[in-house]
């Protein structure tokens, strides 16, 4: 039997708690006896093991979930999460030392349940803001939290298969590379949507000029249709004609992922909030460089 949307939020975060409270006999409650993450086959007593062992030494010796934000899937068994952590690294991290400084970091992902436990996940870091942090720890660095951001009015509200279909055709726009034409079409004010702290529109222009033939591909969807919000897990390819973002033009494609949260206003784009995992096409290319520079995350 099917989970009900409250219960699956219910088992989320009932599962952060017992890793903040660092309860790991209940784990099995809320958690499936194999369950897969980023690829890796675990168990709950394997997968706790891995947050006391990998993770936890990474964050300064405490691993604490702050949940920002969730959005359900009933029906696909589904939920996008958006996650943040505080710490302070007492140990290289990301190719920098310790600053004495603590840094937040940003995870989201999608999580699917079976017979209402956490049995899959994928997950993606804010690797490049933490690095940003640690460069300049006199700085003061406010993660872009969803939770943060007001749900707006809204004159039309859309269906969930409304939203999906203009997000669709959305995507088909990058792929078939209208966005000089059709990008307005999609997307409140261009010039000022911001994706986190950035100008949305630029940093779709200067990846498309770096990596002309990328191609973007929709893996997991969830709309929902009372925030008017949709949270996406793309899959890219594409090769680098040019240095971009610690890319380098060698010829070879590279694939990477992002999660993104979309809000919508009147069946258009109004804010974004996306994490894009470049480390992992920077591994394709430089592996002895970014290899010791994986974050375990949750």
């Amino acid at each position: 039997m099917a989970a009900s949307t409250s219960k699956l939020v219910a088992t989320i975060r009932n599962w952060a708690e017992c890793v903040n409270e660092k309860k790991w006999d209940d784990l099995p409650k809320y958690m499936h006896s194999t369950y897969n993450q980023n690829g890796k086959d675990y168990t709950p007593e394997t997968w706790a093991a891995h947050v006391i062992e990998e993770v936890a030494p990474e964050f300064g010796g405490d691993v604490r979930i702050n949940v920002d934000s969730i959005l359900v899937d009933e029906k696909a068994q589904c939920v996008a999460i958006s996650m943040w952590f505080k710490f302070e690294p007492k140990k290289t991290f990301l190719g920098h030392e310790p600053t004495g400084r603590e840094i937040v970091m940003v995870e989201h992902g999608f999580i699917w349940f079976t017979e209402g436990k956490l049995s899959k996940a994928l997950f993606v870091t804010n690797n490049d803001h933490m690095r940003t942090q640690l460069a300049n720890p006199g700085t003061e660095h406010r993660p872009d939290l969803i939770s943060e951001y007001p749900v707006p009015k809204v004159e039309a509200r859309l269906s969930r298969k409304e939203l999906e279909e203009i997000y669709k055709a959305y995507v088909d726009c990058v792929n078939s590379r209208r966005t000089k034409t059709d990008y307005e079409k999609y997307v409140h004010r261009p010039e000022a949507v911001l994706n986190n702290k950035a100008i949305a529109s630029r940093i779709v222009e200067d990846t498309l000029a770096a990596i002309p033939d990328l191609h973007v591909v929709i893996h997991t969807l969830i709309a929902d249709e009372e925030s008017q919000r949709l949270a996406v897990w793309l899959e890219f390819t594409g090769t680098p004609i040019k240095d971009y973002a610690g890319l380098v033009a060698t010829g070879s494609p590279v694939r990477f992922n992002e999660h993104a949260t979309y809000q919508f206003v009147d069946g258009k784009i109004q804010r974004i909030w996306g994490v894009m995992d470049l480390d992992e096409a920077r591994r394709q290319q430089k592996p002895a460089k970014y290899s010791d520079q994986v974050v375990s995350g949750l």
